[in-house]
């Protein structure tokens, strides 16, 4: 259980690194003097592009489109059965997929990890 709480700060500690780094390299690529609102832009934007994809992992692993998938295995083989007449045109449960809940170990420390750098570059926006 500690290796397990010592990697899950670890990933939140990585992941908090690349993202400054991110920030600091689109900084020195794409602007040349060095200020501090644009670094704070810079991390701002890329804040944002980790939480969106912490977001879409954490929607993924729920399982929220394995409901709207069932929904069109059943749709597709009721008009099918209809067209060949056949009966029993409702999709079996075992097709729907469950979920256990479980996700994966990247999926907090990006979502928390952005929040938080998104929430610290607004702060230092309104502070500059």
């Amino acid at each position: 259980m500690n290796l397990f709480k010592t990697n899950v700060r670890f990933l939140f500690m990585f992941i908090f690194l690349i993202e400054i780094t991110i920030a600091l390299l689109l900084l020195w690529l794409l602007h040349a003097p060095f200020s501090l609102l644009v670094f704070i832009n810079y991390l701002s934007v890329v804040s944002l592009l980790f939480f969106n994809l912490g977001l879409i992992i954490f929607i993924i692993q729920g399982g929220f489109f394995d409901g709207a998938a069932y929904s069109f295995k059943r749709f597709v083989r009721a008009t099918r059965k209809k067209a060949l007449q056949e009966e029993d045109a409702e999709a079996p449960l075992e097709e729907y997929n469950r979920r256990d809940g479980k996700r994966a170990l990247i999926t907090w420390p990006l979502i928390v990890d952005s929040i938080l750098l998104f929430l610290c570059s607004i702060l230092l926006t309104w502070f500059i």
